[in-house]
This record gives C-alpha cells, sequence and structure tokens, in this order.
C-alpha cells in the first residue's frame, strides 16, 4: 500500500512540474509575442507620425498651387477684357472698359510683350496671335513671330517655336531681323534632332551677318555641337 501511494505521489509531482515547465513555456511564448506587438505599434505610430508630415507638406503645396491658379485666374480676366476691347477695334463697336476705351494695334502687342517679358508664356502666346491674326499687316508683325516663337520656346515647345521663326524667314526674307530669326530658328530645331540643318543655318549667319551679334552667337552654337 505505501508503495502504491509512494508510485502516486511521484506521478502527481511529475504532473506538477510538467505543467510548471509548460505554464513557464507559455509565458515566455507570450512575452515575445507582446514583445514583437509593441513593436508592431511603434513602428504603426512612426508611419502615422510621417504620413501626417506629408499631408501637411501637401496641403501647403495645394494651397501655394491655389495661390497661383487665383493669380492666374485675374490674368485671364484681364486678358479677357483686352480681347473683348480688341474685337471692339475689329467690329467698330465700343470695348469692354466703355466708350473710346478701345485697344490699338500697339496695346495688343505692348500687352503681349508685357507678359512674356514676366515670364506669363501662356498668356504670351495668346497675345502675339491675337495680334498675328487681326493685324497681319501691323507694323510689329514681324517682331510680332519672333517673339511668338520665343514664348514657346521657353515653354518647351520647339516645333510650334520654329514655325514661327520660320515664317519670317519665308514672308520677310529682306528683313532686318532675319539674322536673328536664322539663329531662333536653328536653335529650335536642335530640339527635334535636326542638327545638321541647324549647323547649316548657323554657318549661314556667320557667312552673310559676320559682324552681327548674331554672327558671334551663331559661332558659339557651332561649338557647342562639334
Amino acid at each position: 500500500m505505501n508503495n502504491k501511494l509512494k508510485i502516486l505521489c511521484l506521478g502527481g509531482l511529475g504532473l506538477f512540474l510538467s505543467g510548471c515547465l509548460a505554464s513557464e513555456r507559455d509565458m515566455g511564448t507570450l512575452k515575445l509575442q507582446l514583445k514583437e506587438l509593441n513593436e508592431t505599434i511603434a513602428l504603426m505610430q512612426t508611419n502615422q507620425a510621417e504620413l501626417a508630415s506629408k499631408m501637411e507638406e501637401l496641403n501647403q503645396n495645394l494651397a501655394v498651387s491655389n495661390e497661383n491658379l487665383s493669380q492666374l485666374d485675374g490674368q485671364l480676366f484681364n486678358l479677357s477684357s483686352k480681347l473683348d476691347d480688341i474685337n471692339a477695334v475689329v467690329t467698330g463697336g465700343q470695348g469692354a472698359a466703355g466708350a473710346g476705351a478701345v485697344m490699338l494695334p500697339s496695346d495688343v502687342f505692348n500687352e503681349a510683350k508685357n507678359h512674356l517679358t514676366k515670364q506669363s508664356y501662356d498668356l504670351a502666346v495668346t497675345g502675339f496671335k491675337l495680334y498675328i491674326e487681326k493685324y497681319p499687316d501691323g507694323e510689329n508683325i514681324q517682331q510680332a513671330y519672333i517673339y511668338l516663337g520665343d514664348a514657346y520656346a521657353a515653354l518647351g515647345q520647339a516645333r510650334p517655336a520654329a514655325i514661327a521663326y520660320a515664317t519670317v524667314l519665308q514672308k520677310f526674307p529682306e528683313s532686318k531681323i532675319i539674322p536673328t530669326a536664322r539663329l531662333k530658328y536653328a536653335r529650335s530645331i536642335i530640339p527635334l534632332g535636326k542638327t545638321e540643318e541647324a549647323k547649316r543655318y548657323f554657318n549661314s549667319v556667320v557667312q552673310d551677318f559676320g559682324s552681327s551679334p548674331e554672327a558671334r552667337l551663331a559661332k558659339e552654337e557651332l561649338a557647342k555641337l562639334k
């Protein structure tokens, strides 16, 4: 009987110790899981902070964009009023500014030139195109094509820029601004992959207008292409 009791006691003690060991393993696993959970939470908090910072930066950028759009809207409104006056000149009516407040061709040209100077290139393009359309025989028509090309070039639109400069070469071959037109035409066609043609035009400026400022610039351009 005593032997049986001893066996039972030993068995119970073994089960107790086994349970203790199992509990310690469970506690270790639980601690590891808690540690991983804390690390995950910390990472999420860091990501949330970064996201909040990016959202704040985005909001600031949107605010700047809205301000720029408001300024552009104001410029477009002013240009629209000018266009109304131009139409009044053409049709013989009264402009938006009232009777006697119509714009002259030189006003249209100067307004577009001011936009070009202020780097408002889209508005400059609109203004010069309007001048060319309404006053094809105007006293500033040659320069209007040059400035139109400059505005397109500043916008990175090489093809329409080249067309504007080429129009001067085709329509006004005896113009005093031919050296400028050739130089700028040659520059505008380089991005279009017409390097050899550009070289020919640069060389023509040097050969035909050797003492001009454009000839010096053409030499510099040729040096870049070698």
